[in-house]
């Protein structure tokens, strides 16, 4: 009888222990420190003036995605610009899609669709260029919202985050990623975005677990101020993964 008091006791510490390893895990990864680690990796690409640099950090190639939502007020629709360009690794080109939609809600308080312009776009000199020749089910002629990323300019740092005040931040153990925001009122982010110098707005910068448990190199990064929306995505796998 004491033998199996002993053994039901050693097991009932030894899930005690494990349960306060967890819990100390999760804390662990829902804390600031953690999350902006991982965060300031992005340091590795923020800035990169020269995209086809990233050929450097990704051999196998990279796929970056852009969005830029608005609406200039109530009554008008909202215009989306969705970009996506793809890092060739074979031949160190850069170069992929856009869709311009625009939305608004009907009388019946349904969201209507249409897309106005889809056209191939590259990089080439530091800019971004459409492809010459128009498809005929275009609405509109093709433009771009910006002819350079963000990411060729802004920097992102461990230093740089840290002197950001945090809205929020969380990690989901439900899918093991995790992401944080952060007030950022900064010149240069507002000039692109075409803003008030002076004008705060959020920064979102999200992590997929692929990132987090390092199988990875995947991150958004998002720009929000009222109905002003912009972001940019990156992954690939880095040299050395």
């Amino acid at each position: 009888m004491e033998e199996f008091m002993r053994k039901k006791l050693v097991l009932i510490a030894v899930l005690l222990g494990v349960a306060l390893l967890t819990l100390a895990g999760c804390s662990l990864k829902s804390s600031r420190q953690f999350i902006e680690g991982k965060a300031s990796e992005l340091s590795k690409v923020y800035p990169t003036e020269n995209l086809e640099n990233l050929f450097e950090k990704f051999p196998d190639g990279f796929q970056i995605r852009i969005t830029d939502i608005s609406e200039d007020s109530e009554d008008s629709p909202s215009i989306s610009y969705q970009l996506v360009l793809n890092g060739i690794s074979e031949t160190k080109e850069i170069k992929g899609e856009i869709t311009k939609e625009s939305s608004f809600e009907n009388s019946d308080g349904k969201i209507e669709e249409e897309i106005l312009y889809q056209g191939h776009v590259y990089y080439k000199d530091g800019s971004l260029h459409l492809s010459e020749g128009n498809s005929s089910k275009n609405k509109e002629k093709g433009d771009l919202k910006h002819s350079r990323l963000l990411m060729q300019d802004f920097l992102i740092s461990r230093s740089s985050l840290k002197s950001l005040e945090v809205v929020r931040k969380g990690y989901s153990f439900e899918t093991g990623s995790a992401s944080i925001t952060y007030k950022l009122k900064n010149e240069q982010v507002n000039t692109y975005l075409g803003l008030e110098d002076d004008t705060q707005l959020n920064m979102i910068i999200n992590i997929p677990e692929p990132t987090i448990s390092g199988k990875n190199y995947s991150y958004s990064v998002i720009f929000r101020k009222d109905k002003l929306y912009h972001s940019e995505g990156i992954v690939g796998t880095l040299k050395g993964n």
